[in-house]
């Protein structure tokens, strides 16, 4: 049975993190008090320690969540999405990445992720997010090994590099104040990805995880 969050611990919670987004933009994360987020969150000492044991019990739970939130909304059943269906995934789904989903879905919450990818030393978001990619990925090369493209790479650097290339995309799309828009941005790696295609239908290398539709393809030449 599902259990469903009380509406005013939700309330609270959401109070919180965006009190906590908030400081991070003037303090490093290290000079953040609790009293400092209970102050601007309206809530007192003893509501947030009824739902967290100290700071770093909350940073770490807060990123968890805005992780969890964004990775459902920007990764799905994308099976159909592949070269072709394959005998050996025996029905399983196969999830991707849907980057339109996740450049809108940035796009509606950017000072957040810029705060957090582009204003904290410590780096903390954005290792988490890395961590994250990376296992998404890992995953997803062990349901679709059969079909892999050898390219005579180890998998852990075509991982680092894919990762780090679609992590440092979003950084600088937020530092440069989003100027182009999600639609053009999708369709800005798609011609990207079109470049180091293989060109073969048969086999998947990592691009096929970052899913992009056909419509982004041609993607108007104007960025608004």
């Amino acid at each position: 049975m599902v259990k469903h969050l009380d509406p005013r611990v939700i309330k609270t919670r959401s109070s919180l993190k965006t009190a906590l987004i908030s400081l991070m933009q003037q303090y490093k994360i290290e000079n953040i008090s609790v009293q400092k987020i209970t102050e601007t969150a309206h809530i007192t000492r003893g509501t947030f320690y009824l739902h967290y044991k100290d700071k770093r019990d909350f940073i770490a739970r807060a990123m968890t969540e805005i992780l969890d939130d964004f990775f459902d909304n920007v990764v799905d059943d994308g099976t159909a999405s592949l070269p072709e269906r394959y005998a050996f995934l025996k029905g399983q789904t196969v999830n991707v990445f849907y980057l339109n989903n996740a450049f809108n879905y940035i796009e509606k919450d950017a000072q957040m992720f810029n705060v957090l990818l582009n204003t904290q030393e410590n780096g903390l978001f954005e290792h988490e997010l890395y961590a994250r990619m990376t296992d998404y990925l890992n995953h997803f090369y062990d349901q679709m090994k059969p079909a892999f493209a050898d390219i005579g790479v180890p998998v852990n650097i075509q991982i680092a590099f894919t990762v780090s290339a679609y992590v440092g995309l979003i950084k600088n799309w937020l530092l440069e104040g989003m100027i182009y828009t999600p639609h053009y941005m999708t369709g800005s790696v798609q011609k990207m990805i079109q470049l180091v295609n293989t060109g073969s239908t048969k086999t998947v290398t990592f691009t096929n995880f970052f899913y992009t539709d056909s419509q982004f393809t041609n993607a108007p030449e104007n960025n608004w």
